[in-house]
């Protein structure tokens, strides 16, 4: 069963263990700002360590420090002050009260790569060059709701855009009970439809338009439909 939730501070898409976490392997991960993490391979061909964090010796640690000062710009770090191995490095316990991250900010990416290395025991690291994705509307993709955030009518003729195609991607994923879907292959499946009166491509990109008479369709002029959403939600 697919599964889409919060695990300590990051957002996890995926399949579950019979032990209640997260596979690596079979997930999608994401901070909470909707920024996609994925385990960062280079490091681990560049360093030749295990992948498991909580396998490391004090001399693995040191390296993944050394790594994670230059990525993560911790330019008065003292890495020396790090005599622990990875087993402690990944405790609840371990005190992060060292002398150069005194003043990073809790919103700092280097947390949200230290929360993984605890939860998921992978180094992670962050995807900026990817649109993020919606988790508030995720979270609710099988509540009856407008998601103008993220997919909006172009007109009454059925034409809508999809604003945020990663999201949906995610959404459809979730409702196929797939975690593994995205956008690209969402849109890949609806191209099987194109010409047999149920939606075609419109001019622009992740443009769509139903076929046939979207009002009898859906009850509402997706205009009319579309301004009463918006007239709510400013009422809130």
């Amino acid at each position: 069963m697919e599964s889409a939730e919060w695990y300590e501070t990051v957002f996890v898409i995926g399949k579950k263990t019979n032990a209640g976490t997260f596979d690596n392997e079979n997930c999608k991960v994401f901070d909470k700002n909707g920024y996609r993490w994925i385990v960062e391979q280079q490091f681990y061909k560049r360093l030749e360590i295990s992948e498991d964090p909580c396998k490391w010796d004090q001399v693995q640690v040191h390296s993944w420090m050394k790594w994670a000062k230059n990525e993560y710009n911790l330019t008065n770090l003292n890495i020396t002050e790090l005599t622990i191995n990875g087993k402690q490095l990944t405790s609840d316990n371990f005190c992060w009260k060292i002398a150069g991250l005194e003043n990073k900010s809790s919103n700092d990416d280097f947390w949200t790569h230290v929360c993984l290395l605890k939860t998921m025991h992978k180094v992670y690291t962050k995807q900026n060059n990817e649109e993020c994705i919606d988790i508030c509307v995720i979270l609710n993709y099988k509540n009856k709701i407008e998601y103008q955030s993220v997919i909006e009518w172009v007109n009454n003729e059925g034409t809508f855009k999809i604003i945020k195609p990663n999201t949906i991607g995610i959404m459809w994923g979730l409702v196929k009970n797939n975690w593994r879907m995205n956008y690209n292959k969402m849109a890949a499946a609806l191209r099987y439809h194109y010409g047999k009166g149920i939606i075609e491509r419109a001019k622009g990109k992740h443009v769509y338009k139903f076929a046939g008479d979207i009002k009898t369709m859906i009850g509402y002029n997706p205009m009319d439909m579309k301004s009463m959403f918006q007239q709510e939600s400013n009422q809130i």
